[in-house]
């Protein structure tokens, strides 16, 4: 399922990178949000080819979150991947996915390692949560939390048990760009999670993307912040609750974020051992490599870091042998 507006720079690629995934989606919806470029044409373009993809149109511009969960309210499989018009997916993705969902079909969903273009460079995200395909249990996953220093879900590479997603609340308004991560965290936290170690989806960061954080005021951050643990308190979240509490996944600034906790007295719940080491990495460690070395030097010190403080195959997720050969 793909939100659009105004990508027909990028919505041909998208859509074609997942019509030729050897694993063939149900169906591919597609809701325009009201595009003034040519996006309809290159759309329609693409429907002619390949009589999967579903258009819908906005009456009007709504806005991205409107858009998705009309998606998702239109899906009709059991699982779901929100697709971004301006992002790709990579041959296989699909594939290894569903294989892993199939075999562990009590997981809420299944993620992978990405790589992001922004600025004409490309940086790697990798996990390093194990070196084979896995599934990591609701406690595990909370260990794997608890342990990291790094947002472990990418948005754009993870494909989710459509109820699931439901039941977490969908992309919920008030959360604004942090929506997917929300949701991929309660889901994971609730049902566990599948990985597969691999680069295989690719995310583009630009000044006219909703989700993209250099250009987001701190306010804005916080705001998201404050209304994600206001959701926490509320009785849907419980069961969820103390594992947001102790692994702290809510913002990149997460120094900020250490301050308004603790100047906010309803919010002091959420202090943390993980929220505080998170902080002080943030503060001057990562502060520290930006002043000395430039992004292409530090970005492969950190994933050198985190492939030896997390170590390949040292967490206790089921491996799936079989499709990690």
């Amino acid at each position: 399922m793909m939100a659009n507006y105004n990508n027909s720079q990028y919505i041909g690629e998208a859509l074609g990178a997942i019509i030729k995934q050897s694993f063939q989606p149900l169906e591919v919806i597609v809701i325009d949000d009201g595009s003034t470029d040519n996006s309809i044409d290159v759309i329609k373009g693409m429907q002619e080819k390949y009589p999967k993809i579903r258009l819908l149109r906005n009456e009007k511009n709504r806005g991205v979150l409107y858009t998705i969960n009309r998606c998702l309210s239109e899906a009709k499989g059991d699982y779901v991947y929100p697709a971004s018009s301006d992002d790709k997916v990579l041959p296989g993705f699909f594939e290894k996915s569903m294989n892993l969902l199939a075999k562990y079909p009590q997981a809420g969903l299944c993620f992978c390692d990405w790589k992001m273009i922004e600025e004409g460079r490309t940086f790697e995200n990798r996990a390093y949560l194990s070196d084979k395909p896995s599934y990591f249990s609701p406690e595990e996953f909370t260990r794997i939390m608890l342990r990291n220093e790094f947002t472990v879900i990418g948005g754009a590479a993870a494909i989710a048990k459509r109820s699931a997603l439901v039941k977490a609340g969908g992309y919920i308004p008030e959360l604004k760009a942090s929506c997917d991560l929300f949701a991929y965290h309660v889901i994971s936290f609730r049902y566990g999670a599948c990985y597969f170690p691999g680069i295989m989806a690719m995310l583009r960061k630009h000044e006219n993307q909703y989700s993209s954080r250099k250009f987001r005021p701190l306010s804005v951050e916080l705001e998201m912040v404050k209304s994600a643990m206001d959701i926490l308190l509320t009785p849907e979240y419980s069961d969820v609750l103390p594992k947001f509490e102790k692994t702290a996944p809510f913002s990149h600034r997460s120094w900020d974020v250490l301050m308004f906790v603790l100047k906010n007295k309803k919010y002091r719940r959420f202090f943390s051992l993980k929220l505080l080491r998170y902080a002080l990495f943030d503060r001057f460690i990562r502060r520290m490599l930006l002043l000395l070395f430039p992004l292409s030097v530090w970005r492969p010190i950190l994933n050198r870091y985190r492939r030896l403080r997390y170590g390949l195959g040292r967490m206790t997720g089921t491996a799936d042998s079989k499709n990690g050969k």
